[in-house]
């Protein structure tokens, strides 16, 4: 039986009351996909890139943190991926690719809000959302090297790691490295960049604040129930 037919079978045997469940947590999870480009958009236009070095700050962390890491995450998504037919080894490339390039726009982006504050004579992580930044940044980073243990296992057998061992640690690590993501960014619509130079307010705003706090909800749950089960199966009794 091939995996069109079993999931076809599936879906036959389910209640119906499971089906609507699916069906929302779909939609909720599509929801996920629009906030993280329109959010990622919106900066894009609020930040004009390229109009200053401090321009590309928002702009690059933006793409790093509210659009490339999320659709990352979502790749493996049951519900929404956009590569849902695709096979575990396809999203796998993908997911790394995704993550890659996130990586590099993160460090780009807090190369020029460092580079930034050193020519206009500025003082360095005195906000909690630029001591959020610095640790998000470096978390992420120390997280993308670990991950390549899961694209290289063999190399990890030599601390008689599991490979379902590594993909726990590396889902529930990667977890916490996208939440501190999240609360950065929220802590970014404090900023005076934010509220006096952009003058979002309102309305706006709210929806600003929306956005990646629903994408952290959907990607909360994307990982707790793919991993949870596995973790409470393994654990002794």
């Amino acid at each position: 039986m091939t995996s069109l037919e079993t999931e076809t079978a599936s879906m036959k045997t389910q209640k119906p009351g499971d089906r609507v469940l699916a069906v929302l947590r779909g939609i909720c999870s599509m929801v996920a996909h629009f906030a993280a480009i329109a959010f990622t958009a919106y900066i894009f236009y609020i930040s004009s890139p390229g109009s200053s070095l401090f321009s590309w700050h928002p702009t690059l962390m933006s793409l790093a943190f509210s659009c490339l890491m999320v659709e990352a995450i979502l790749v493996f998504s049951p519900e929404s991926s956009l590569f849902i037919k695709a096979s575990r080894k396809t999203k796998v490339r993908i997911h790394w690719i995704l993550q890659t390039c996130a990586v590099v726009s993160g460090i780009l982006g807090f190369s020029a809000i460092v580079i930034n504050k050193i020519r206009n004579n500025k003082e360095h992580f005195k906000s909690w959302h630029g001591t959020f930044g610095l640790i998000t940044v470096i978390y992420v980073i120390v997280q993308a090297l670990f991950g390549i243990f899961l694209l290289y296992p063999q190399a990890a057998k030599k601390w008689n790691w599991k490979l379902m061992q590594l993909k726990v640690y590396h889902a529930t690590f990667g977890l916490l490295g996208f939440t501190l993501a999240c609360i950065t960014v929220v802590l970014s619509l404090f900023s005076n960049f934010v509220v006096k130079s952009a003058g979002v307010d309102g309305f706006i705003w709210g929806l600003c604040f929306f956005c990646p706090t629903w994408c952290c909800f959907i990607v909360m749950n994307q990982v707790t129930n793919a991993y949870l089960p596995i973790t409470r199966k393994s654990a002794p009794l």
